[in-house]
């Protein structure tokens, strides 16, 4: 471990994390709740309605995550990350400009969602699993809480601009936001490294023959496993942040101050990601896993019984779990999987990964619709994190770490 690794690659680091931040993964996200009751007050939308949204943009862009894949793995992350946040930019302008009723909205959302899923935390990752090897954990602990900066900053300056302004000027507010990062993005990535060839022989490689995925990813069932584990923790967590916000107004919260409680999600994710960056270059990434999300299943449940009293306490639950998922699924992906592949792989995982979310949400309105409370919805999240931590206990990366912790101590000897 060295440094140098940062010192070369700052550029990287830095463009990664404010293309996260505003990437259609952070800033659509976290501000789906924030837009929720000012769209269905004009349109007379149900809770369910308003979630629509998030259902059909989910899903959207879950279609289009593996040929987004397969692009940077084609043409490389930079190209793709340039052109989609201009897309993102455009699309927030087109939903300020032509919504009109329930049908026009999704359909934006829908295609807004498909043509965005560059701007997702995939290229980035990418770069960053090219560049670093010994810090890698720490790279994309550092890179990825950019969501939370978005989730920290979007309730607290979004919620009262939208309360004066209207949601219309909000996503204006949100295209310009987007619009003036794009050419710092683009100047600190210039002659940034897309590709490398596998030279690490504690990590897989895609013409070896000890690789798991040396024939195909599909019949591999560490695959199957990272599935079942990040699609339940979906469900759970992004089914409870798309509605946190509303969550905190119904409990008799002003905007203004159900901002500044769930602008503690945002905190959280970044303590959260900055903590399991560190954790992963050190100990084995299933203890780490499963503890995290068992905190959070425990969580959830004192959330869903206690009532709105712990709402502090769910928000800071709600971020440390959001900042173990998008780092854990990167970092694993890198370990278990040649990265001459990373890009569909991740492609594939996050695409479930985002099923979760899409439904996630729709089942929690519904839940709420039918009882008047997210009471019983937090209950299943619950339940549906310790499942996934379980599963956590069994990945077998305890192995694959201690191989390339060797390794890294063996160059530092030799350098």
């Amino acid at each position: 471990m060295s440094t140098s690794e940062f010192t070369q690659n700052w550029r990287v680091l830095l463009a990664s994390f404010i293309g996260i931040a505003v990437g259609v993964s952070s800033i659509y996200f976290y501000s789906i709740g924030i837009f929720m009751k000012p769209l269905a007050a004009e349109f007379g939308w149900t809770r369910a309605d308003s979630s629509l949204g998030a259902l059909i943009g989910t899903l959207c862009a879950a279609a289009m995550v593996i040929p987004t894949g397969w692009l940077v793995d084609r043409f490389g992350s930079v190209k793709v990350c340039l052109v989609s946040l201009a897309l993102l930019s455009g699309s927030f302008f087109a939903l300020g400009a032509f919504t009109q009723d329930l049908s026009t909205y999704l359909i934006l959302i829908g295609l807004m969602s498909m043509i965005t899923a560059g701007s997702t935390p995939l290229p980035f990752t990418r770069l960053v699993v090219v560049a670093f090897r010994a810090n890698r954990g720490k790279a994309l602990g550092i890179i990825l809480t950019g969501t939370g900066v978005g989730a920290m900053l979007l309730p607290d300056l979004l919620a009262p601009y939208i309360a004066e302004h209207g949601w219309r000027a909000g996503y204006y507010a949100l295209g310009v936001v987007v619009a003036v990062c794009i050419p710092v993005i683009g100047v600190l990535l210039m002659g940034a490294r897309d590709t490398e060839v596998n030279t690490d022989k504690s990590e897989p490689s895609s013409t070896s023959n000890s690789s798991p995925v040396a024939s195909s990813f599909l019949s591999n069932g560490r695959f199957y496993h990272l599935c079942a584990i990040f699609l339940l923790t979906a469900l759970a967590v992004l089914g409870t942040v798309a509605h946190f916000f509303s969550m905190l107004t119904d409990s008799g919260l002003t905007p203004p101050q159900a901002g500044a409680v769930a602008s503690l999600i945002g905190i959280s994710v970044i303590v959260g990601r900055l903590i399991v960056g560190f954790l992963l270059d050190r100990f084995s990434a299933a203890y780490i896993t499963a503890g995290l999300f068992l905190v959070a299943s425990v969580g959830f449940l004192t959330l869903g019984l206690g009532g709105p009293q712990y709402a502090k306490l769910g928000a800071v639950i709600t971020g440390l779990a959001i900042g173990a998922e998008v780092d854990l699924i990167a970092f694993l992906i890198g370990r278990l999987f040649a990265r001459q592949i990373y890009g569909i792989v991740y492609g594939v995982i996050y695409a479930v990964f985002l099923v979760g979310g899409a439904v996630g949400p729709y089942v929690a309105g519904r839940m709420f619709d039918a009882s008047g409370s997210y009471s019983s919805w937090l209950i299943v999240a619950s339940c549906l994190l310790l499942v996934s931590s379980a599963l956590s206990l069994f990945l077998p990366v305890s192995k694959a770490t201690e191989e390339l912790n060797a390794s890294v101590k063996e160059d530092k000897v030799t350098a």
